[in-house]
């Protein structure tokens, strides 16, 4: 009869501890809507539409999984046979990291905004102009919160733009 009390109240501490257990893909961004003129390339990003499996992780008590959809656009210059080619460029990318909830304002977005910009310009291969980034809102997730299954190999995403559209110029 003990056991039995023991067993349950194990199983009961159990599932106290896990309640409160988010799970996040901490630090993935995946794109889910990759075009270029009017031409949809999200299919070139295979590699970019999963998580690492090394960013998967158990959030913090009391934090949340902070899901924000960013949606890009900018002007993509770079040079095929010696010749400076630009196209559009219009993205949607899903990111999440583990982390106190919070609310979306303009000063977090600028600070997005900053971030994606100075990594996109640290590329030599390719130059970038009217940047712009819609953050949306931030969902502070508790329960369901992966944003994807596990499968790729993290890959720069300026290297990926810069690809797809060789490949769609060759």
């Amino acid at each position: 009869m003990m056991k039995m009390i023991s067993a349950v109240i194990i199983l009961a501490l159990v599932g106290v501890s896990t309640a409160d257990s988010v799970e996040c893909y901490s630090g993935c961004s995946i794109f889910t809507k990759f075009k270029m003129g009017d031409e949809d390339m999200l299919v070139t990003l295979s590699n970019e539409t999963q998580c690492d499996a090394s960013t998967k992780k158990t959030c913090a008590s009391g934090e949340a999984c902070n899901t924000l959809t960013l949606t890009m656009s900018a002007k993509m210059t770079v040079e095929v046979d010696g010749t400076n080619v630009t196209s559009d460029v219009d993205a949607t990318a899903v990111y999440s990291e583990c982390g106190a909830a919070y609310e979306m304002t303009d000063a977090i977005c600028a600070e997005f905004s900053a971030g994606y910009e100075e990594a996109i310009n640290a590329d030599d291969e390719a130059s970038f102009t009217d940047f712009e980034l819609d953050c949306g809102s931030n969902d502070a997730c508790t329960e369901d919160c992966l944003i994807s299954g596990a499968g790729r190999n993290v890959i720069p995403a300026t290297f990926v733009l810069i690809a797809a559209l060789i490949a769609r110029l060759v």
